[in-house]
């Protein structure tokens, strides 16, 4: 589109947004958002235990991990969602019932595939997966276009948070519930439970339609539509800017968080305390990171915030590092929690800005691949983390992310403070 155009389809969706329920739509969107980390919360926390009960090897085992992939790529396919629409409902929530229930589906056969090779689950669980992810695309853009600028803080804690909530479902409640209700009818349950929370996202087909059909209208001053592509984005240097900040923070900021469970090993706290640690107060200290970033932006504005949460992950590192050197369990698992929940509150200001970011004629693309790469680049960081770890020890390793924050908060603020977004 040409800028004219994009800000007469920007000036009618915001129209539109004015007489919308900006609460209604976020729980609606909240709801998926649970269930998009129930299946992540199943996959890292619940799966891996149950099918070693079940007799499957360690090294079968080891290749649910790869089910995170997807996750990450989604930037790859994402243009295929903003270029083509479901011949039913709207847009966005189109691309969500459908992706929604052929996920379900995969989970319903795995319900009835107990005794499969291990190769065959991990097909279909990598087919729900795809699909899941693929929604989770469609969501965002959906997030995008139907959240009004001034509520954009609210809708990225509100991913946070719902992510943290079905964290705790997925990584803790679903074991107990499989060893209450069998392979069957657990995974049917949950199959079921995929179904059911799309239902609220049918509420937005109207407003879905409604914000297409206006864009529809400016669009038909063009001759020729550029299609949607990873690659025009790519080609603008704001947009790559943008792109390549995000990434440098996320490889700084999540390897700093996500490594801490081994270090906890390696000073002695017993398995079983830091699953707990896993499955319950690191999602709980997302949530609260959540709510406390939503009135914090809103008052000190979003910059302050950032520096707020900042200057609390170099408090956690701190502790980390005390911790680590003395042996002291309650201070190294009090520093693991706190920079979680710090680390989420910085994540939940970028998100922010990308859902402005990505406020443009190809909103799915533009946010898979802000922030598709940055995590999965962030998650090769961490995978490099871990062995530089190895040769130069934990107390350099957190010395140097205390170094490395302040840097972070620099080439932020600098992101995030140019241009319009």
């Amino acid at each position: 589109m040409t800028s004219q155009v994009k800000k007469i389809s920007k000036s009618a969706t915001l129209d539109l947004l004015k007489v919308d329920d900006q609460w209604w739509t976020l729980l609606a969107m909240g709801s998926l958002y649970i269930g998009f980390g129930l299946a992540g919360g199943v996959i890292q926390g619940a799966l891996p235990p149950i099918l070693r009960a079940a007799g499957y090897s360690i090294g079968d085992v080891g290749w649910l991990f790869a089910l995170y992939l997807p996750f990450g790529l989604t930037f790859l396919w994402a243009s295929y969602v903003d270029r083509f629409s479901m011949p039913f409902l709207g847009k966005r929530t189109g691309w969500i019932i459908a992706m929604q229930s052929i996920a379900a589906l995969a989970l319903f056969a795995v319900a009835n595939g107990e005794g499969l090779s291990a190769g065959t689950l991990f097909a279909l669980g990598l087919v729900s997966v795809v699909f899941l992810a693929t929604m989770d695309v469609a969501l965002d853009a959906l997030a995008v276009e139907q959240i009004s600028p001034a509520w954009r803080p609210k809708a990225a804690a509100t991913k946070l948070a719902a992510l943290g909530i079905g964290g705790i479902i997925g990584g803790g409640l679903f074991v107990p519930l499989f060893d209450w209700l069998g392979w069957r009818d657990a995974f049917m349950f949950l199959g079921f439970a995929m179904l059911v929370i799309a239902l609220p996202i049918l509420s937005l087909v109207k407003k879905d339609r409604e914000i297409e059909q206006q864009k529809s209208a400016a669009a038909a001053h063009v001759i020729k539509e550029a299609r949607p592509s990873l690659l025009s984005m790519l080609r603008d240097r704001q947009l790559l800017y943008r792109l390549l900040v995000l990434t440098f923070a996320c490889c700084v900021i999540f390897p700093l968080a996500g490594l801490n469970r081994i270090m906890l090993v390696d000073i002695g706290v017993p398995l079983e305390r830091i699953g707990w640690i896993v499955g319950t107060l690191g999602p709980i200290a997302m949530m609260v990171a959540a709510v406390v970033s939503v009135p914090l932006m809103e008052r000190c504005g979003l910059l302050r915030a950032l520096y707020v949460f900042a200057g609390v992950c170099l408090i956690a590192l701190l502790a980390l590092l005390a911790g680590n050197i003395g042996r002291m369990e309650l201070i190294a698992i009090a520093g693991a929690t706190i920079l979680t929940g710090a680390v989420s509150g910085m994540f939940v200001a970028m998100v922010t800005k990308i859902i402005g970011w990505a406020d443009g004629d190809q909103p799915a693309t533009d946010y898979a691949a802000y922030y598709g790469i940055s995590r999965i680049t962030s998650t090769l960081a961490m995978i490099a983390a871990a062995q530089f770890i190895s040769l130069i020890g934990w107390p350099a390793f957190y010395l140097l992310g205390a170094i490395s924050i302040p840097f972070v908060v620099l080439v932020l603020r600098n992101a995030l403070t140019e241009g319009a977004a």
